[in-house]
């Protein structure tokens, strides 16, 4: 072991690439030591935990979750997380499954990689014990867990460090996938989950994904028995860490369909049947790899095929992309430039750079991997992923943007190239102060959150507090022409169909009248969930188009008055079931208004003194933004209709 540090550091410190190694190194040891010195527990160091109440270490929210299951599975032996929910803590009140169990609705993936290291810590414990040391061997302390969570801070370093390698592989260099490879790991939500918030598995799920992606485009056009096995385990290892990762196997089936198809046209159909049984065996590798998932689900569930958290948590047919890219609430492209850039770059890795002659295969790969994960999790009922730093389900996509953001510096520098006077230091200057100011602004967003402070879940505009003060002045010049620049194109798309400025983008979208509980979703009460859109709050001002009177305060319900002909409420919706729609309107000058819905006429009222209630039904709701306008007899300026509440509720199914 010695000799292998030796000769690391040798390596570390040899004159030739030094510099971007040490550059890396540093990145890497700077995430270690945020991640030794978050002292979270909960506020309450010194109070035992074992009694029954809630008491965080370093574990919280979902982390609390994970930690307990993998405490159950190394201490206990079981899948039986009553008597560990019931010692520990159980905030969110779990249901009791159909198996007469307290459910965790979490992947197993994790608590299995965490289980033999809380068996070290535990014979460690043990062993400081009989020094005096009076270790709690319950499991759940600061020593278990410093030493387990130890793990995200390393797998988040191997994550990009992976990248950093298969960003060498195809376009060559040494600074520009160091550049990458530090930007990734300090610029985007990857930092503040292996450093803040350790106990979540998204670090550990971007190496696992980082792993898969690696291996396929190192071996990438080769056929062994021995390449289909090792993709399906890797491909396995990262189901278990989160479902959804078997997507990746489309990286597979990419290359398999292009070499058989390839092979049928030269008439090899032999080659073609060896390519798609290759697919075929990893396909049942990761089958066989994910058991332990099934069997937990079989366990605890009593069910192999249901989503623990109810069959309407995903939701394929309604995605919410243009939301989860630019949204000002945890958009991953709004609150991660750095993210945004890198997938440009994805586009720029040349086809066939010389050093690489499957490039373009891997760059299509790459592309496919990024493109389905958006996809997917704009489909998850809460595609801003509740308390937040940035997306951070995206944080399995970690290698793919090194390689991107390696690709686009590689870029700048073949530009830079056509023009003499532009020295390589200068080069240098250039991207490390564009990517700095970046970097610095997602440590400092992590720094307000250290010592365990959760990470907001509300919708937050972009400007401008929250940036650094220098960058401040430019940030509002820019935000008062263009909106945020990084919610480009959805604020300009959104601006034009709503016609309103640029900015209400960013001051609206992600926040909603109707949200259903997470727990109603298991069962029926979905349908009795209802929402209020209340137009007379001063903070619904941004939702509104046309012209509106001030808040107003008539009899016994806030209010606004339309004064003109035509006003608009602009209401978002996120579940894409059929809703029944109610708005209260009081008549002023005007008894007769129309009422419509996007454009189309839904009701008609005659409205008598006092508040009437207008119902119309909306078995096909739109998603995303919708209008609701309402139309009088009146001249501009003039008040026509009083309009209360609007709200909403789901239809029977």
């Amino acid at each position: 072991m010695i000799q292998r540090l030796v000769r690391a550091w040798r390596w570390l410190v040899a004159p030739t690439g030094r510099g971007p190694r040490l550059l890396v190194a540093c990145a890497c040891a700077l995430v270690v030591g945020m991640y030794c010195c978050n002292s979270d527990m909960g506020g309450d160091p010194d109070s035992p935990r074992g009694d029954g109440t809630y008491r965080p270490v370093l574990a919280r929210g979902d982390g609390h979750m994970n930690y307990l299951m993998a405490r159950s599975t190394a201490l206990d032996g079981d899948w039986m997380f009553d008597n560990d929910l019931a010692r520990f803590g159980d905030p969110w009140k779990q249901p009791v499954t159909r198996t007469g169990r307290k459910s965790i609705g979490h992947p197993i993936g994790p608590p299995l990689v965490w289980t033999p290291l809380i068996w070290t810590a535990q014979l460690g414990a043990v062993i400081a014990n009989t020094f005096g040391a009076d270790i709690a061997l319950h499991g759940y302390t600061l020593w278990h867990q410093r030493f387990v969570f130890l793990t995200s801070a390393l797998f988040a370093c191997g994550a990009v460090l992976l990248g950093l390698q298969l960003a060498r592989r195809i376009l060559g260099g040494r600074w520009s996938p160091a550049y990458a490879a530090v930007a990734i790991l300090l610029g985007t939500p990857l930092t503040y989950y292996a450093t803040y918030m350790p106990s979540y598995a998204h670090a550990m799920d971007s190496f696992a994904c980082a792993a898969f992606l690696a291996y396929w485009a190192a071996t990438v056009g080769t056929r062994t028995w021995r390449r289909w096995l090792i993709l399906g385990g890797l491909l396995g290892f990262a189901t278990l860490v989160r479902v959804q990762e078997l997507a990746f196997g489309i990286v597979v089936a990419i290359e398999v369909v292009t070499e058989a198809v390839r092979a049928t046209r030269t008439r090899d159909v032999k080659l073609a049947g060896l390519w798609l049984a290759g697919g075929a065996v990893t396909l049942a590798t990761t089958i066989v790899v994910f058991t332990p998932q099934l069997l937990e689900w079989h366990l605890v569930f009593g069910s192999i095929t249901e989503l623990p958290q109810g069959a309407k948590y995903t939701r394929l047919e309604a995605p919410m992309i243009p939301e989860l890219l630019w949204s000002p609430r945890n958009g991953w492209f709004s609150t991660t430039p750095l993210a945004y850039l890198a997938v440009i770059g994805l586009f720029l890795i040349p086809r066939a750079p010389g050093r690489f002659e499957r490039a373009g295969l891997v760059k299509l790969g790459l592309v496919a991997v990024v493109a389905i994960q958006v996809y997917l999790n704009s489909t998850i009922l809460d595609w801003w992923g509740s308390a937040a730093f940035g997306q951070r389900r995206m944080c399995n996509v970690t290698l793919p943007l090194v390689v991107g953001m390696c690709a686009l510096i590689w870029r700048l520098g073949r530009a830079a190239s056509r023009w003499p006077r532009v020295k390589p230091p200068v080069l240098h200057a250039v991207v490390v102060v564009g990517l700095g100011t970046f970097v610095m602004w997602n440590l400092g967003k992590a720094w307000k959150l250290r010592a365990g402070k959760a990470a907001p879940s509300e919708l937050s505009t972009s400007c401008c507090d929250n940036l650094p003060g220098p960058l401040q002045g430019i940030a509002r010049a820019v935000y008062s022409a263009v909106g945020d620049p990084f919610e480009f194109p959805a604020n300009l798309v959104y601006a034009i169909h709503h016609d309103v400025s640029l900015q209400r983008w960013d001051e609206t979208v992600g926040n909603y009248p109707l949200v259903a509980p997470l727990d109603t979703l298991l069962d029926d009460r979905l349908w009795q969930q209802t929402g209020k859109w209340p137009v007379g709050s001063g903070g619904l001002q941004r939702y509104l188009v046309g012209p509106w009177s001030p808040p107003e305060k008539g009899g016994t319900r806030k209010s606004r008055s339309t004064l003109g002909p035509r006003a608009t409420v602009l209401v978002p919706n996120l579940m894409p079931y059929g809703q029944r729609v109610t708005v209260w309107l009081a008549p002023l000058t005007s008894d007769r208004p129309t009422v419509s819905w996007n454009g189309e006429v839904v009701a008609e009222p005659v409205l008598t003194k006092g508040w009437n209630a207008v119902s119309f039904d909306l078995p096909d709701i739109g998603l995303h933004t919708n209008e609701l306008t309402i139309e009088t007899s009146t001249s501009d300026g003039e008040r026509g209709v009083q309009v209360s509440d609007v709200e909403l509720g789901f239809l029977p199914p």
